[in-house]
């Protein structure tokens, strides 16, 4: 009886020795690393540069209104993860120019913004297909404007109108749509197709910019005589964006 017992357990162990035995053989071996890479986490930031088109339809009282298209440039520096990215840009506002507001001469704008841009691919989907991303982007920017006048203005009642300064604050909170095309990413690593800047990707977002605080001061000079306003903007900014993101 012992000795039968005892074969049954020689047995039992010799088959739970070749069965761990096949199991490691069949279990691959985890994937090397390509050669020279440190890591196998994707490079995912970029600096980025870009131009805006801003279309400005808006408004304060004393009948100020201005309905033209400003130009920016973008730069900044981004993140890049399988479904969302993120952006920080500074932007240099160029325009519009030659605008006219009540009894003012003509006008050239010109401004900064500090902004905070996220995106993210539709629901269920990853970034960096080979057809191009759509997705929902989201939006907020501070910036400052300043508008100058160059020359004088002559008025109906012989009055001159001068020295015009108009300078305008801004908080706005974008929603936007995107479309977005990327190249495959690169691991971190030394070797050189891995550290050669490239154009890492292309985003083109169309949204609004929608106030949420803003401030215009105007002074100026009419008849010899000091004038000022201080009022609100009211309305909304289009705009439609194009940034590149270059990896170095």
């Amino acid at each position: 009886m012992q000795s039968s017992i005892r074969k049954s357990l020689v047995i039992l162990l010799l088959g739970s020795k070749s069965g761990l035995a096949a199991e490691s053989q069949s279990t691959p071996a985890p994937a090397a690393p390509p050669s020279g890479a440190t890591s196998f986490t994707p490079r995912e930031h970029a600096w980025s540069i870009g131009v805006s088109l801003r279309r400005l339809d808006i408004k304060a009282d004393y009948d100020y209104k201005l309905s033209a298209l400003a130009p920016n440039i973008d730069i900044g520096r981004g993140w890049v993860r399988p479904a969302w990215w993120s952006l920080v840009e500074i932007s240099l506002m160029l325009g519009p120019n030659s605008q006219r507001l009540p009894d003012s001469p003509p006008l050239d704008f010109i401004g900064t913004g500090f902004r905070f841009r996220a995106g993210h691919a539709l629901p269920g989907r990853l970034l960096r297909k080979p057809g191009g991303d759509l997705g929902l982007e989201l939006g907020v920017e501070y910036n400052e404007w300043i508008a100058r006048s160059y020359q004088d203005r002559s008025l109906s009642d012989s009055s001159v109108s001068s020295s015009w300064v108009v300078r305008s604050r801004w908080i706005f909170v974008q929603p936007a749509l995107f479309y977005s095309i990327w190249q495959a990413p690169r691991p971190q690593g030394q070797r050189p197709e891995w550290i050669t800047t490239r154009i890492e990707g292309v985003v083109f977002s169309l949204g609004l910019s929608v106030p949420v605080q803003s401030q215009m001061q105007a002074s100026y000079v009419k008849g010899g005589e000091k004038q000022s306003v201080t009022d609100h903007w009211q309305g909304t900014l289009v705009f439609l964006s194009v940034t590149s993101w270059l990896g170095i």
